[in-house]
């Protein structure tokens, strides 16, 4: 299951699976959207999400897509889809993936 692309059940969005730990799984979401909404104390904060260089889908190579600038969520094995999907992160992209996986707080560890 390690360092797979699934389709997410639960957040509807597909997802980078690079960690399974008793039936919990951490995942990076990709998603088409620049912007995300995040609920804190009642107030809606704007986020940036962080745009890839490319597709990790070969056949999307024209679609501009994002990751979701949030640490990895941590979902049951049960919420991602059986069909294992055959992509690749771009050499452009690997190092933000990097880092990404170490994502400890909302921090600005990424260049702009």
């Amino acid at each position: 299951m390690k360092n797979t692309f699934r389709y997410n059940k639960k957040r509807k969005h597909y997802a980078y699976i690079f960690k399974a730990i008793d039936g919990y799984c951490s995942n990076i979401l990709i998603t088409t959207k620049s912007q995300s909404l995040q609920k804190k104390k009642g107030k809606s904060i704007v986020i940036k999400n962080v745009r890839l260089f490319r597709h990790p889908n070969p056949n999307e190579s024209n679609l501009v897509v994002f990751i979701y600038n949030h640490p990895p969520y941590r979902d049951p094995y049960v919420s991602f889809e059986n069909k294992k999907l055959k992509w690749s992160w771009d050499i452009n992209d690997k190092r933000k993936i990097k880092r990404f996986k170490k994502y400890k707080k909302y921090k600005n560890i990424l260049p702009k």
